[in-house]
């Protein structure tokens, strides 16, 4: 780590903030890498000799704005950087969206098999059907797992599903051309939660590590319900972009 500029302790800026900017200029020169461990707050204190509470603010700050990550037991590190994701605004494919960013990406099916209806279910979709295609899995960015999702179908929208290769394959392109299924639109609710164990186990996270849970539910031309999905998305390599504009 380099840090060759000095604090200037008579500008009105706030040594804190001085030393935030002096950190991120590193990060964004690429003289700090990506999950390189930082200087210790006392080092750090030393070598600008600026109190320790003051470099712990500009720490703590980095990390809310997940700029750096704690290790518990090991120190600081530099985040890994978060790939932004529009799915939020746009009705799209994973695996579109991936192209559109020039990502590479891969898919993972945990599981694939046909399941019978539940409250849950009935409650998304009505009483029109009685068995539906479940499918769990797990997409990858870089090779990093970013993302597992739990899908329902309907087995009367796309009968031979179950029978589909969906590991290179968008399942709404795939709903769209061989189930001649005309996808409309869909409602998404987020919320942050902690991560499960088992979620945790595929996600490659920590204990108790943040995710971001997407509810989907989509909807045909005919405003008939053809997809639930439910989806963790790791809190420290992605963020979503919304565009709003003034009605």
């Amino acid at each position: 780590m380099v840090l060759s500029n000095a604090i200037n302790k008579e500008s009105p800026l706030p040594l804190y903030y001085q030393l935030k900017e002096l950190i991120k200029k590193e990060i964004e020169k690429g003289n700090l890498k990506p999950e390189e461990m930082i200087p210790s707050e006392r080092d750090l204190g030393e070598k600008f000799e600026i109190s320790r509470p003051t470099v712990r603010q500009a720490i703590n700050e980095l990390v809310n704005e997940g700029v750096l990550s704690r290790k518990k037991g090991l120190g600081t590190f530099v985040a890994k950087p978060k790939i932004s994701q529009e799915f939020l605004e746009n009705l799209t494919s994973f695996q579109n969206e991936m192209k559109s960013k020039g990502l590479p990406y891969s898919t993972k099916v945990i599981e694939l098999k046909e399941v019978s209806t539940t409250p849950e279910l009935e409650s998304v979709f009505g009483t029109d059907y009685s068995t539906f295609i479940f499918m769990k899995r797990l997409r990858y960015i870089k090779d990093n797992p970013v993302v597992v999702v739990s899908t329902y179908i309907p087995k009367a929208l796309a009968p031979g599903l179950i029978n589909e290769d969906l590991t290179n394959v968008s399942l709404y392109e795939t709903l769209q051309t061989k189930y001649n299924l005309k996808i409309q639109r869909a409602k998404r609710v987020m919320e942050a939660m902690v991560a499960s164990e088992e979620d945790s186990k595929w996600l490659e996270l920590e204990k108790v590590s943040a995710v971001m849970f997407i509810k989907t539910t989509g909807f045909l031309d005919d405003n008939r319900v053809f997809e639930f999905s439910l989806a963790r998305y790791r809190g420290d390599l992605t963020n979503f972009t919304v565009n709003l504009s003034i009605q």
